[in-house]
């Protein structure tokens, strides 16, 4: 059967770091052995091509940053075959050499781990400094990229106070330069053209700076273009900064920003590790079992991203072959409820020596969960939702009846697959509740240049232990991650709604109005917010 290809666009500085991580933990899944193969289909987002004599495999991805982002990345990619065949190359100098100036930009500096993946030397036992070195996301970057992937928008400069990326017009004027979009747009279609059978685009970008208008105006562009499922992560960075007037300006770009991909994208999710997400982040999200540093971007998008593996899952997975990603748009997008929550439980919390059966047992009806997106707290009345569990074998599911005791007692030992027991745990604690869920064997592997952010009590398989703490580093999890629609989107709505009402006129902002967004504009956007919020109240039972 042919593969179902996505393809992935990542716009912005923190979307990138995220995307890094997500792209970094499916290279890090991959099993290369033909006697124990992944359960997880990679021609889903990944490109398969031939490059000389060797097979290679490149994210199908295509994403844009800021100058002074890439550091050593070019944007010709990273292929090392690439690299090498231009080694010796020697330009062909039409002038007489005495009489040029020559200036030679320093070559830029690489991460110890970007080194030692180069090297082709093995780093088992090697520790790496990511929490001090990392400083743009390609300093921690595995996976190799074709030719079109990278993007850079060379008009901005990443961190220029003079001349900042950091407003909704910004990037949509950007967006309506030719020169821009018609490469960009082209590039889209080639990969378009390779897919075989393409169900549709996966849209990661910061959603408060200017890139929440390059972001808009792409899904425009691809819904007019293909008409094909769009599902939209708009993520926020959750790094604690002080109040300024400028947390103004990154509210409006995203009311602004909801506002346009709101019509046209399939699906999208908020994604932040703060709790309230504007003006300011607000505290940052506590996960059991977990202690990250909220400062780091490194840190934090590693936790948005591994929710991001996990829960797309459901159109990767090789046993669901007909789950495809307009199905997931489909169930969770009724009634023009176009906004879910996505969730994480990292680890899912699975005792040493504890059975499913048990842990289910003493969850009692509750939510093993938190939420990633901000100013919501996932609810489970009257609600769909979408969930993957990895990483709970089916020999932890029970035990056998003569060692069973207590456990056979309980409705659920009847129960033959993790999967039916997660459904039937789902449909009697939650039965107002729909559910689709995605259940796989294989945990989610750890190794750099994922954040040691498990406490000590989390073993390195994983479990959480009652009364020691593990000895080496956590080498494999399970996880559970999930896409929730119900009437709690309307506290998101709502928050950002009394927020951003404070800003009467567009007059005090006035880089908006030179940028061509008048106050109508905007004040429909502001009561498109109350709109949204009552589509997730008006048909609650």
């Amino acid at each position: 059967m042919a593969t179902r290809e996505i393809l992935t666009i990542q716009l912005g500085h923190y979307a990138n770091f995220v995307g890094t991580h997500w792209w970094n933990l499916q290279e890090t899944n991959f099993s290369y052995d033909p006697q124990n193969p992944s359960e997880f289909n990679p021609e889903v987002l990944y490109r398969v091509a031939d490059v000389g004599n060797k097979v290679t495999s490149t994210p199908r991805l295509l994403l844009a940053d800021l100058k002074g982002t890439l550091g050593y990345l070019s944007e010709e990619g990273n292929y090392s075959e690439l690299v090498q065949a231009n080694v010796n190359q020697e330009p062909e100098i039409l002038w007489e050499e005495n009489r040029l100036e020559t200036t030679v930009q320093p070559p830029a500096q690489k991460s110890a781990f970007v080194k030692s993946l180069e090297s082709g030397e093995s780093n088992e036992g090697v520790e790496f400094d990511f929490e001090n070195e990392t400083k743009s996301w390609v300093d921690y970057l595995i996976p190799r990229f074709h030719s079109r992937t990278v993007n850079v928008i060379t008009e901005y400069e990443h961190g220029s106070t003079s001349q900042p990326f950091d407003l909704f017009p910004y990037g949509q004027s950007l967006w309506k330069r030719s020169a821009f979009s018609e490469d960009f747009a082209d590039k889209i279609r080639v990969y378009v053209e390779e897919c075989d059978l393409m169900q549709g685009f996966q849209v990661l970008f910061d959603t408060d700076d200017g890139f929440s208008g390059l972001g808009a105006a792409c899904i425009q562009h691809l819904r007019d273009e293909y008409g094909k499922s769009i599902l939209t992560w708009p993520v926020l960075d959750s790094t604690p900064r002080e109040k300024s007037i400028s947390d103004y300006a990154k509210a409006i770009n995203t009311v602004l920003c909801w506002h346009n991909i709101g019509e046209n994208t399939s699906l999208f999710s908020p994604l932040s590790c703060g709790t309230n997400g504007w003006l300011t982040p607000g505290k940052p999200r506590a996960v059991e079992n977990i202690t990250y540093r909220s400062d780091l971007r490194y840190h934090t998008s590693a936790l948005l991203a591994t929710a991001l593996d996990t829960l797309s899952l459901r159109y990767r997975h090789k046993k669901y072959t007909m789950s495809a990603l307009s199905d997931l748009c489909a169930d969770l997008n009724k009634l023009g409820r176009k906004a879910v929550a996505t969730s994480l439980s990292l680890p899912f919390p699975m005792v040493e020596k504890q059975d499913l059966i048990d842990m289910l047992d003493d969850l009692d009806g509750g939510c093993p969960w938190v939420s990633l997106t901000p100013s919501c707290n996932i609810g489970m009345d009257n609600a769909m939702q979408s969930l993957a569990l990895r990483g709970v074998p089916e020999s932890r599911l029970k035990r056998p009846m003569q060692e069973a005791q207590d456990q056979m007692i309980k409705p659920a030992y009847k129960c033959s697959s993790v999967h039916e027991m997660l459904s039937l745990y789902i449909n009697c604690s939650w039965y107002s509740t729909g559910t689709y869920l995605t259940t796989a064997e294989q945990p989610l592997k750890i190794k750099d240049p994922y954040p040691k952010i498990f406490n000590s009590n989390i073993l390195e398989n994983g479990d959480s232990s009652r009364n020691k703490s593990r000895e080496s580093n956590v080498n494999s999890v399970p996880v559970m991650a999930g896409l929730h629609s119900g009437n709690f989107m309307a506290k998101m709505y709502e928050s950002l709604h009394d927020q951003v009402k404070k800003v009467r006129s567009l007059n005090k902002f006035h880089a908006f109005v030179d940028s061509g967004i008048e106050q109508d504009e905007f004040m429909e956007s502001v009561h498109n917010l109350l709109d949204c919020k009552e589509s997730y109240e008006d048909h609650d039972a």
